[in-house]
């Protein structure tokens, strides 16, 4: 059923959460061919910061783990995943509010809470 919905989606992948929202993996399609529960087949996810993490540091970690995305984590609560282009447009403003001498806090973007 899992694989139905992934495709369903046009979706390559999934994060995996427990029954109380803690991140447990991600799983990609071609795993869940093989059958079984998505539980068993879930990998451990390496590349996570938490949620308040600079920037550089989610940058870091991306790089750190050459991962396509990193998920944030409130604890162990998964709240959702930066991948490299909202990395890249979160640093350009900030990067810009800093040029214009503005604080970063007055300087809107897209954030995992707004997801």
């Amino acid at each position: 059923r899992a694989a139905e919905r992934l495709r369903a989606g046009g979706a390559r992948w999934a994060v995996v959460l427990d029954a109380s929202g803690d991140l447990h993996g991600w799983v990609g399609l071609d795993a869940l061919g093989a059958g079984g529960r998505v539980a068993d087949l879930a990998h451990r996810m390496s590349a996570w910061v938490p949620v308040g993490a600079p920037l550089k540091q989610a940058f870091g970690v991306m790089l750190q783990h050459d991962a396509g995305w990193v998920a944030v984590l409130d604890g162990a609560r998964f709240l959702g995943v930066l991948t490299p282009a909202k990395l890249h447009e979160a640093l350009r403003r900030s990067v810009d509010a800093d040029a214009r001498g503005v604080p970063r806090g007055q300087v809107g973007f897209d954030s995992v809470a707004d997801a």
